[in-house]
């Protein structure tokens, strides 16, 4: 399975997200921001490949705002920024 990271600006807009995710039933786990991301907001959202749409576009709807989505590679320590 392919994990996605969502790595937030602030502690803020993680939470903002994790409300929201939760309301639409998403399934995804909070984490630490892994340091090659980003040492200024210590938590991010991983989840699926295939939650990643839904995920988008609460994102936006919300106006929610993120440093970027990642694929991640926990076992590497590898974090891909995605376009």
């Amino acid at each position: 399975m392919t994990e996605r990271l969502i790595a937030f600006d602030s502690i803020h807009q993680a939470l903002r997200a994790e409300k929201e995710f939760l309301k639409a039933g998403m399934k995804f786990e909070l984490a630490p921001t892994p340091r090659e991301i980003s040492a200024s907001c210590g938590q991010s959202i991983v989840l699926s490949d295939t939650e990643l749409p839904l995920a988008i576009k609460i994102i936006s709807r919300e106006i929610i705002k993120c440093r970027g989505v990642y694929a991640a590679d926990f076992s590497q320590r590898i974090f891909e920024k995605m376009d």
